[in-house]
């Protein structure tokens, strides 16, 4: 015979309430891009991210041109460019956690 303990240990527990603002992503107009490089430069104010592909190399083997065809640009003011380093850090450090070390290789720029 059941006690009025078991019925209650049936019942699941209150799940906790989530604190916060709520993130309402709006992505009717969204544009998606791939990019293999980003350049970035900043002043004062704000910092400049290019992201585009890097081309393959052109020029001579002594002085390579290297082109690049930007796609998207973004321009942050300096603390959103620090929440963004800090954000990619983490998600980095999350990734290599759960997948090992990215390696960073350095390939040699090569003229056709």
């Amino acid at each position: 015979m059941a006690g009025p303990d078991d019925t209650e240990s049936l019942q699941p527990e209150p799940q906790p309430v989530p604190r916060g603002p709520v993130l309402n992503l709006r992505e009717h107009d969204l544009k998606t891009a791939y990019a293999n490089t980003c350049v970035f430069v900043n002043t004062r104010e704000e910092f400049i991210l290019d992201f585009g592909l890097a081309l393959p190399a052109q020029g001579t083997p002594d002085r390579p041109q290297i082109n690049m065809l930007v796609s998207t640009r973004v321009i942050m003011n300096v603390p959103a460019a620090k929440r963004l380093a800090i954000a990619l850090s983490q998600a980095i450090q999350r990734y290599e956690n759960t997948f090992g070390v990215i390696p960073l290789e350095q390939r040699p720029i090569r003229a056709p």
